[in-house]
Protein backbone atom coordinates (compact mmCIF):
# COMPACT_ATOMS: atom_id res chain seq x y z
CA UNK A 1 0.00 0.00 0.00
CA UNK A 2 1.95 2.98 -1.04
CA UNK A 3 0.09 5.95 0.77
CA UNK A 4 0.24 8.49 3.84
CA UNK A 5 -2.80 9.97 3.22
CA UNK A 6 -4.75 8.45 6.03
CA UNK A 7 -7.83 10.31 5.42
CA UNK A 8 -8.29 9.02 1.91
CA UNK A 9 -7.55 5.66 3.49
CA UNK A 10 -10.38 6.13 5.93
CA UNK A 11 -12.90 7.58 3.93
CA UNK A 12 -12.52 4.34 0.78
CA UNK A 13 -12.90 1.98 3.64
CA UNK A 14 -16.05 3.21 5.01
CA UNK A 15 -18.20 1.01 3.01
CA UNK A 16 -16.72 -1.92 4.91
CA UNK A 17 -16.29 -0.53 8.94
CA UNK A 18 -18.42 -2.10 11.31
CA UNK A 19 -20.61 -0.06 13.25
CA UNK A 20 -18.41 0.78 15.82
CA UNK A 21 -15.47 1.41 12.93
CA UNK A 22 -17.85 3.67 11.63
CA UNK A 23 -18.16 5.78 14.82
CA UNK A 24 -14.02 6.40 15.24
CA UNK A 25 -14.15 7.05 11.12
CA UNK A 26 -16.55 9.72 11.10
CA UNK A 27 -14.90 11.39 14.01
CA UNK A 28 -11.47 11.14 12.61
CA UNK A 29 -12.73 12.89 9.10
CA UNK A 30 -15.11 15.45 11.03
CA UNK A 31 -11.89 16.89 13.24
CA UNK A 32 -8.61 15.29 11.96
CA UNK A 33 -6.18 18.40 12.80
CA UNK A 34 -8.39 18.02 16.66
CA UNK A 35 -7.26 14.12 16.92
CA UNK A 36 -3.64 14.60 17.08
CA UNK A 37 -4.05 16.50 20.19
CA UNK A 38 -5.99 13.61 22.09
CA UNK A 39 -4.60 10.73 23.77
CA UNK A 40 -6.44 7.03 23.42
CA UNK A 41 -8.59 7.81 26.38
CA UNK A 42 -9.73 10.90 25.15
CA UNK A 43 -10.95 9.88 21.57
CA UNK A 44 -12.08 6.81 22.65
CA UNK A 45 -14.44 8.22 25.02
CA UNK A 46 -15.21 11.10 21.88
CA UNK A 47 -16.18 8.14 19.83
CA UNK A 48 -17.82 6.13 22.63
CA UNK A 49 -15.91 3.31 21.78
CA UNK A 50 -13.78 0.90 23.97
CA UNK A 51 -9.63 2.22 23.97
CA UNK A 52 -8.88 -1.68 22.58
CA UNK A 53 -11.67 -0.74 19.53
CA UNK A 54 -9.76 2.46 18.98
CA UNK A 55 -6.30 0.36 18.42
CA UNK A 56 -7.30 -2.10 16.50
CA UNK A 57 -9.28 0.47 14.29
CA UNK A 58 -5.59 1.68 13.23
CA UNK A 59 -4.11 -1.53 12.70
CA UNK A 60 -6.72 -2.08 10.58
CA UNK A 61 -5.34 0.78 8.97
CA UNK A 62 -1.75 -0.58 8.73
CA UNK A 63 -0.30 1.10 11.52
CA UNK A 64 1.49 -0.39 15.07
CA UNK A 65 -0.95 1.34 17.62
CA UNK A 66 -2.68 4.70 17.88
CA UNK A 67 0.54 6.38 18.36
CA UNK A 68 2.00 5.63 14.92
CA UNK A 69 -1.25 6.42 13.72
CA UNK A 70 -1.19 9.76 15.33
CA UNK A 71 2.88 10.75 14.05
CA UNK A 72 1.46 9.39 10.43
CA UNK A 73 -2.05 11.74 10.30
CA UNK A 74 -0.21 14.66 11.56
CA UNK A 75 2.40 14.53 8.72
CA UNK A 76 -0.03 13.89 6.49
CA UNK A 77 -2.23 17.22 7.73
CA UNK A 78 1.42 18.72 7.33
CA UNK A 79 2.04 17.84 3.64
CA UNK A 80 -1.57 17.45 2.41
CA UNK A 81 -4.71 19.46 2.46
CA UNK A 82 -6.39 16.12 2.67
CA UNK A 83 -9.96 17.36 0.89
CA UNK A 84 -12.63 15.30 0.34
CA UNK A 85 -15.51 16.78 -1.92
CA UNK A 86 -18.95 14.74 -1.22
CA UNK A 87 -21.06 15.26 -4.10
CA UNK A 88 -23.74 17.77 -2.68
CA UNK A 89 -25.68 17.99 -5.78
CA UNK A 90 -28.94 20.07 -5.25
CA UNK A 91 -32.13 19.61 -6.55
CA UNK A 92 -31.60 23.08 -7.55
CA UNK A 93 -28.25 23.23 -8.94
CA UNK A 94 -27.87 24.28 -12.79
CA UNK A 95 -26.69 21.89 -15.08
CA UNK A 96 -23.08 23.57 -15.12
CA UNK A 97 -23.35 23.24 -11.24
CA UNK A 98 -23.79 19.34 -11.82
CA UNK A 99 -21.13 19.35 -14.15
CA UNK A 100 -18.55 21.16 -12.10
CA UNK A 101 -19.84 18.67 -9.17
CA UNK A 102 -19.25 15.36 -10.69
CA UNK A 103 -15.94 16.65 -12.19
CA UNK A 104 -14.59 17.64 -9.13
CA UNK A 105 -15.23 14.52 -7.75
CA UNK A 106 -14.05 12.30 -10.41
CA UNK A 107 -10.63 14.27 -10.11
CA UNK A 108 -10.43 13.77 -6.31
CA UNK A 109 -11.27 10.18 -7.07
CA UNK A 110 -8.10 9.89 -9.91
CA UNK A 111 -6.19 11.73 -7.90
CA UNK A 112 -6.61 9.54 -4.65
CA UNK A 113 -6.13 6.22 -6.17
CA UNK A 114 -2.60 7.60 -7.34
CA UNK A 115 -2.03 6.56 -3.24
CA UNK A 116 -3.81 3.58 -3.33
CA UNK A 117 -2.63 2.13 -6.35
CA UNK A 118 0.52 0.27 -5.98
CA UNK A 119 2.82 0.06 -8.66
CA UNK A 120 4.18 -3.49 -7.90
CA UNK A 121 0.66 -4.81 -7.86
CA UNK A 122 0.06 -3.66 -11.42
CA UNK A 123 3.85 -4.63 -12.69
CA UNK A 124 2.16 -7.90 -11.43
CA UNK A 125 -1.22 -8.01 -12.86
CA UNK A 126 0.48 -6.46 -16.42
CA UNK A 127 3.10 -10.10 -15.73
CA UNK A 128 0.01 -12.70 -14.99
CA UNK A 129 -2.04 -11.20 -18.53
CA UNK A 130 1.10 -11.41 -20.33
CA UNK A 131 2.16 -14.72 -18.92
CA UNK A 132 -1.44 -16.12 -19.44
CA UNK A 133 -1.44 -15.39 -22.97
CA UNK A 134 1.84 -16.34 -24.11
CA UNK A 135 1.44 -19.78 -22.47
CA UNK A 136 -2.24 -20.48 -23.86
CA UNK A 137 -3.76 -20.30 -20.66
CA UNK A 138 -7.90 -19.43 -20.46
CA UNK A 139 -8.60 -15.31 -19.58
CA UNK A 140 -11.69 -15.20 -17.81
CA UNK A 141 -13.56 -11.93 -17.45
CA UNK A 142 -16.08 -10.97 -14.35
CA UNK A 143 -18.23 -8.13 -13.50
CA UNK A 144 -21.39 -7.09 -11.98
CA UNK A 145 -23.40 -4.19 -12.75
CA UNK A 146 -21.68 -1.08 -13.70
CA UNK A 147 -18.23 -2.62 -13.10
CA UNK A 148 -19.51 -5.30 -15.98
CA UNK A 149 -19.43 -2.47 -18.62
CA UNK A 150 -16.00 -2.14 -17.51
CA UNK A 151 -14.95 -5.75 -17.75
CA UNK A 152 -16.78 -5.36 -21.54
CA UNK A 153 -14.00 -2.65 -22.38
CA UNK A 154 -10.86 -4.30 -20.73
CA UNK A 155 -11.93 -7.20 -23.35
CA UNK A 156 -12.29 -5.15 -26.23
CA UNK A 157 -8.83 -3.39 -25.12
CA UNK A 158 -7.29 -6.85 -23.96
CA UNK A 159 -8.66 -8.27 -28.10
CA UNK A 160 -6.55 -5.02 -29.66
CA UNK A 161 -3.24 -6.62 -28.33
CA UNK A 162 -4.01 -10.29 -29.74
CA UNK A 163 -5.14 -11.65 -26.37
CA UNK A 164 -7.98 -13.48 -26.30
CA UNK A 165 -10.39 -13.58 -23.29
CA UNK A 166 -13.51 -15.41 -22.12
CA UNK A 167 -16.74 -13.39 -20.80
CA UNK A 168 -20.48 -14.57 -20.27
CA UNK A 169 -22.90 -11.75 -19.62
CA UNK A 170 -25.42 -14.65 -17.99
CA UNK A 171 -24.51 -15.04 -14.59
CA UNK A 172 -25.84 -18.92 -14.54
CA UNK A 173 -23.15 -19.58 -17.96
CA UNK A 174 -20.29 -17.39 -16.36
CA UNK A 175 -20.42 -19.83 -12.90
CA UNK A 176 -20.67 -22.80 -14.76
CA UNK A 177 -17.59 -21.51 -17.30
CA UNK A 178 -15.97 -20.93 -14.38
CA UNK A 179 -15.52 -24.57 -13.26
CA UNK A 180 -13.80 -25.32 -16.54
CA UNK A 181 -10.65 -23.14 -15.04
CA UNK A 182 -7.62 -24.68 -15.27
CA UNK A 183 -4.12 -24.16 -12.99
CA UNK A 184 -1.98 -21.08 -14.72
CA UNK A 185 -5.06 -20.23 -15.80
CA UNK A 186 -6.89 -16.07 -14.94
CA UNK A 187 -9.41 -14.72 -13.35
CA UNK A 188 -9.76 -11.44 -13.59
CA UNK A 189 -12.94 -9.45 -11.54
CA UNK A 190 -13.92 -5.70 -11.52
CA UNK A 191 -15.91 -5.14 -8.16
CA UNK A 192 -16.44 -1.80 -6.57
CA UNK A 193 -17.65 -2.39 -3.34
CA UNK A 194 -17.84 -6.00 -3.86
CA UNK A 195 -21.23 -6.60 -2.48
CA UNK A 196 -22.62 -9.19 -5.29
CA UNK A 197 -22.49 -12.80 -3.76
CA UNK A 198 -21.73 -13.74 -7.34
CA UNK A 199 -18.19 -12.08 -6.99
CA UNK A 200 -17.55 -14.23 -4.24
CA UNK A 201 -18.79 -17.71 -5.71
CA UNK A 202 -16.83 -17.18 -8.84
CA UNK A 203 -13.55 -15.76 -7.29
CA UNK A 204 -13.96 -18.86 -4.93
CA UNK A 205 -14.85 -21.82 -7.69
CA UNK A 206 -11.84 -20.42 -9.67
CA UNK A 207 -9.40 -20.53 -6.55
CA UNK A 208 -10.40 -23.75 -6.31
CA UNK A 209 -9.46 -24.53 -9.61
CA UNK A 210 -6.09 -23.15 -9.22
CA UNK A 211 -6.25 -20.37 -11.74
CA UNK A 212 -4.82 -17.03 -10.65
CA UNK A 213 -7.10 -14.19 -9.30
CA UNK A 214 -6.49 -10.16 -10.32
CA UNK A 215 -9.31 -8.38 -8.66
CA UNK A 216 -9.78 -4.28 -9.09
CA UNK A 217 -11.61 -3.02 -6.51
CA UNK A 218 -11.84 0.04 -3.67
CA UNK A 219 -9.53 -0.10 -1.24
CA UNK A 220 -10.81 -1.17 2.22
CA UNK A 221 -12.14 -4.12 0.52
CA UNK A 222 -10.44 -6.58 2.10
CA UNK A 223 -12.87 -9.12 2.12
CA UNK A 224 -12.89 -9.89 -1.19
CA UNK A 225 -8.44 -8.73 -1.47
CA UNK A 226 -8.18 -12.01 0.87
CA UNK A 227 -8.77 -14.12 -2.23
CA UNK A 228 -7.13 -12.69 -4.48
CA UNK A 229 -3.32 -13.33 -5.57
CA UNK A 230 -3.05 -9.45 -7.16
CA UNK A 231 -4.82 -6.27 -5.67
CA UNK A 232 -5.76 -3.15 -7.50
CA UNK A 233 -6.89 -0.97 -5.47
CA UNK A 234 -9.15 2.24 -6.12
CA UNK A 235 -10.16 4.96 -4.18
CA UNK A 236 -12.95 6.73 -5.12
CA UNK A 237 -14.91 7.47 -1.66
CA UNK A 238 -18.17 5.61 -3.18
CA UNK A 239 -20.07 5.10 0.50
CA UNK A 240 -23.07 7.45 -0.07
CA UNK A 241 -24.82 7.11 -3.42
CA UNK A 242 -25.37 5.06 -6.62
CA UNK A 243 -25.34 7.89 -8.19
CA UNK A 244 -21.68 8.36 -7.77
CA UNK A 245 -20.48 4.94 -9.86
CA UNK A 246 -19.50 7.15 -12.67
CA UNK A 247 -16.59 7.51 -10.75
CA UNK A 248 -15.73 4.16 -10.05
CA UNK A 249 -15.86 4.17 -13.72
CA UNK A 250 -13.93 6.61 -14.74
CA UNK A 251 -11.28 4.68 -12.42
CA UNK A 252 -11.59 1.91 -13.75
CA UNK A 253 -11.00 2.83 -17.04
CA UNK A 254 -7.80 4.79 -15.77
CA UNK A 255 -6.72 1.39 -14.23
CA UNK A 256 -7.66 -0.53 -17.62
CA UNK A 257 -6.29 1.83 -20.27
CA UNK A 258 -2.64 1.85 -17.78
CA UNK A 259 -2.39 -1.90 -18.44
CA UNK A 260 -3.53 -1.99 -21.79
CA UNK A 261 -0.30 0.53 -22.50
CA UNK A 262 2.06 -1.52 -20.51
CA UNK A 263 1.17 -4.46 -22.47
CA UNK A 264 1.35 -2.70 -25.84
CA UNK A 265 4.78 -1.30 -25.17
CA UNK A 266 6.27 -4.39 -24.05
CA UNK A 267 5.76 -5.71 -27.11
CA UNK A 268 6.24 -2.57 -29.19
CA UNK A 269 6.75 -3.73 -32.64
CA UNK A 270 4.65 -6.67 -32.47
CA UNK A 271 1.74 -5.05 -31.24
CA UNK A 272 2.01 -2.25 -34.05
CA UNK A 273 2.52 -4.97 -36.45
CA UNK A 274 -0.87 -6.54 -35.31
CA UNK A 275 -2.44 -3.81 -35.40
CA UNK A 276 -1.75 -2.75 -38.99
CA UNK A 277 -2.93 -6.11 -40.21
CA UNK A 278 -6.05 -5.28 -38.72
CA UNK A 279 -6.72 -1.81 -40.38
CA UNK A 280 -5.70 -3.42 -43.27
CA UNK A 281 -8.11 -5.62 -43.82
CA UNK A 282 -11.12 -3.05 -42.67
CA UNK A 283 -9.79 -1.10 -44.97
CA UNK A 284 -9.96 -4.21 -47.53
CA UNK A 285 -13.56 -4.02 -46.73
CA UNK A 286 -14.02 -0.10 -46.82
CA UNK A 287 -14.41 -0.18 -43.16
CA UNK A 288 -12.21 2.71 -42.61
CA UNK A 289 -9.06 4.32 -44.51
CA UNK A 290 -5.50 2.64 -43.49
CA UNK A 291 -3.75 4.82 -40.96
CA UNK A 292 0.35 4.91 -41.08
CA UNK A 293 1.78 6.14 -37.91
CA UNK A 294 3.31 5.15 -34.60
CA UNK A 295 1.51 2.75 -31.83
CA UNK A 296 0.13 6.00 -30.24
CA UNK A 297 -1.75 7.16 -33.57
CA UNK A 298 -2.95 3.51 -34.62
CA UNK A 299 -3.98 2.28 -31.12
Amino acid sequence: MATDDILTKIESMKPFLSPTELKIANVILENPKDIVMLSTKMLSAKCDVSEPSLIRFTQKLGYSGFKEFKLKLSASLGTKSNKTYPMNIEQDDSALDIYKKLSAYIITSINNTMETLSNDELEKAIELIDHASKNNKTIFLSGMGASGLQVHNLQVKLMRLNINTVLYDDIHLRLEACTNLKKGDLLICITTLGSAMENYQIIDIAKDRGANIIVITQYGNTKIAEKADVILYMSNMENSSRFVSHAAISVQNLIIDTIFFSIAFREYDEMTENVKETRDIFSKYGHYARVEGKLMKIL
